[in-house]
């Protein structure tokens, strides 16, 4: 499924998600990763949460959701000192993990989700797929 939403879209998207799973999130810098990210966060806890970029720190935690952002993570031995592959493999609730590709050939998600822009300012094209 490929739809174009604008950024407030986004932010406002609701995606049909079953615990546990992971979800891939792909595109370019700048173009909505977080913002979804947000969006999932704050649809599927109990609590308001500042969600910001884990980009400095790899990962942050929300009740029961792990949000990754690997932009910065060499490879997956990297990965695997920062605990991520003991959180994966221990996933009782959802896995957001935006910049995903040192992980491909190990873990398959549930959802991928590719954000790209359009010629459009402001508006983004999501293209969702189910495992």
């Amino acid at each position: 499924m490929s739809q174009k939403y604008s950024l407030k879209e986004i932010a406002d998207l609701k995606i049909d998600i079953s615990k546990p799973c992971i979800i891939f999130l792909y595109g370019d810098l700048g173009v909505g990763k977080t913002t979804l990210s947000q969006s999932i966060i704050e649809n599927n806890t109990h609590e308001t949460h500042e969600v910001t970029s884990p980009t400095y720190v790899y990962y942050n935690k929300y009740e029961n959701i792990y949000h990754f952002d690997l932009y910065r993570c060499r490879d997956y031995d990297e990965f695997v000192s920062i605990w991520g592959e003991e959180i994966l493999d221990n996933n009782e609730g959802i896995v957001l993990i935006e910049w995903p590709e040192i992980l491909e050939w190990i873990y398959k998600p549930d959802i991928t989700i590719h954000l790209q822009n359009t010629s459009i300012n402001k508006e983004r094209e999501i293209t969702l797929q189910y495992s």
